[in-house]
């Protein structure tokens, strides 16, 4: 019988944390599903380790040579039987309820090509690094996308047809090849993310999302992504203000940061009448506030809370989901309580 949906998985060498991943996908509730996992010419006993897997919901593809991340997707997307495909990193663990919940959103939602979810994050060792929230709806996943990318790649099932019509995967992008499809696909489909946190996102220095860091990549998303919302491009200077929202908004640059943001809020508005007053636009707008205030508290105590208390008054409910330990502690000790919590995690 064909499957509901494919779990499709890329690995190159992916132990240790490859056991546990797999685990979290076989002990899914929803269990009409083939879990395809490429094994993207690994030499450290992956290869070895995903022959002795019995369950017969597992299907292996070894690939004869390293051909990258990208690559090995459309290779497995090719192969794909089932008519949703879920993606999962060979580091990272899914909830239980993960496939349930989501292929019943999208059941319920015909509209909608793309679910993900929200995330933990854990380090190497299992030990908590704190939360990521992405936006809900459409229009707040389209705004945030701009600063960043508001679907967790690892956390997303989408409906495969709709990822045919747009294309797949495009190879020209080595990195962030789901920041780029996402801002196609939504082009032509409504995204979302589940209020649920369905994904625990393991954070090494081996992860997809630390080895594959190409910020002129970033860039080129951003660019395009600017251009298909409001039909204009943006100028480079303000690709050099949305680039220091991944990095730090430096106290010198926040007036005309804040000025950028104000500005595409506006156009936001102008392009969707009265999204800027929903609630999950304004708990998007609060994120942001509440990320570049936090960066900002070992420079300038008060531009920090300023940014903080902004984020409060875009969305109120923020206050309960501030790591307010981590807070008081930059502000008083500064980049000395960054230095002592990256010591205590090691």
């Amino acid at each position: 019988m064909t499957p509901v949906v494919t779990v499709l998985m890329s690995v190159h060498n992916g132990l240790p944390y490859l056991a546990e991943s797999i685990e979290s996908i076989l002990a899914q509730s929803f269990r009409d599903f083939e879990f395809l996992i490429l094994d993207d010419a690994s030499t450290d006993g992956t290869r070895e380790f995903l022959r002795s897997q019995t369950d017969p919901r597992i299907r292996v593809i070894e690939l004869p040579k390293n051909i990258g991340l990208t690559a090995a997707l459309n290779v497995g997307f090719r192969e794909a039987r089932g008519e949703f495909i879920a993606r999962q990193d060979a580091d990272d663990i899914s909830d239980a309820r993960r496939l349930e919940l989501q292929l019943g959103f999208l059941s319920g939602h015909p509209s909608c090509a793309v679910v993900g979810s929200q995330a933990r994050i854990i380090d190497g060792n299992g030990r908590s690094l704190g939360k990521k929230d992405f936006p809900l709806s459409y229009r707040g996943i389209e705004f945030a996308h701009l600063f960043d990318n508001a679907l967790a790649h690892s956390a997303v099932t989408f409906r495969k047809a709709a990822v045919v019509a747009t294309g797949g995967y495009d190879e020209a992008w080595p990195a962030s090849q789901d920041y780029e499809l996402w801002s196609r696909m939504s082009e032509r489909y409504a995204l979302a993310n589940l209020p649920e946190r369905l994904l625990t996102l393991r954070v090494v220095n081996t992860s997809i999302t630390q080895t594959h860091k190409r910020p002129e990549l970033i860039r080129r998303v951003q660019a395009q992504h600017f251009e298909r919302l409001f039909g204009a491009p943006a100028s480079d200077a303000d690709l050099d203000l949305i680039a220091l929202f991944r990095s730090r908004v430096v106290p010198e640059k926040l007036r005309a940061f804040r000025g950028l943001l104000d500005e595409l809020v506006a156009r936001s508005e102008a392009t969707w009448p009265g999204v800027s007053s929903t609630p999950d636009f304004r708990r998007t707008l609060a994120a942001i506030h509440e990320r570049v205030g936090y960066n900002l508290l070992t420079l300038s105590r008060s531009a920090g809370l300023g940014e903080i208390v902004q984020a409060l008054k875009c969305w109120p409910p923020a206050i309960f989901g501030i790591p307010w330990w981590r807070v008081g502690a930059l502000a008083v000790l500064g980049d000395s309580a960054r230095r002592m919590y990256e010591k205590a995690r090691r």
